[in-house]
């Protein structure tokens, strides 16, 4: 009787689908404008992934606090995912972001997204997945190229794109990726426990 009534809570509803919408415009929203102004600079591109980590932290905490289900999360890398290949981004990016999404959720939701250190890992994981592009360019750099050309993208853009990529460039993103997701997630625990719950936006 008790792990039927846990599983049922573990269901998504109604209630919680219309939050996952809101949120996963949220999430965008951060995204584009932390690392949206990069993304669109050849040179600049690769600091993409640690610009969409700066905003999200706080949006991640509230999210799993409003809707503590392992599904959850899956979802929202589900709509990035499809969103991204609708409007033509590279099939690394979008699969990143689905797969670190899913992994993200059973990382939190293995401690019920109550652990503040669990729920960290989970958005720094959650946070690597914009890098998956980059790391094709990086180890298939001709598959890359030959995807982003047949969806558009100019060659004077890959060849700039390409003047910076170093192997220094790529230790930057990971590293810069990295120390931002942790300082952006400890930032939404923080509000989660001054500002959000004592405002009734979070248990």
């Amino acid at each position: 009787m008790g792990l039927k009534i846990y599983n049922d809570k573990q269901k998504l509803n109604a209630k919680d689908l219309i939050i996952t919408g809101v949120f996963a415009v949220l999430f965008l929203m951060a995204v584009m404008i932390g690392g949206g102004p990069f993304a669109s600079i050849p040179t600049l591109t690769f600091y993409f992934p640690i610009g969409a980590a700066l905003l999200a932290g706080p949006i991640f905490m509230l999210y799993i606090a409003k809707v503590p289900k392992v599904g959850a999360l899956a979802i929202i890398g589900v709509v990035e995912c499809i969103l991204g290949t609708l409007t033509g981004m590279h099939w690394g990016l979008n699969f990143g972001i689905l797969i670190s999404s899913i992994i993200a959720s059973f990382i939190a939701g293995s401690r019920k997204f109550e652990n503040p250190t669990f729920n960290l890992m989970a958005y720094i994981v959650y946070c690597i997945g914009p890098m998956g592009t980059y790391f094709v360019f990086f180890f298939n750099r001709e598959s890359w190229v030959s995807f982003m050309l047949k969806k558009g993208t100019e060659q004077e853009y890959i060849d700039k794109m390409s003047e910076v990529a170093t192997p220094a460039m790529m230790i930057i993103m990971i590293v810069g990726t990295l120390i931002v997701a942790t300082l952006s997630g400890l930032l939404g625990l923080r509000l989660m426990k001054k500002q959000f719950i004592k405002a009734g936006l979070a248990a």
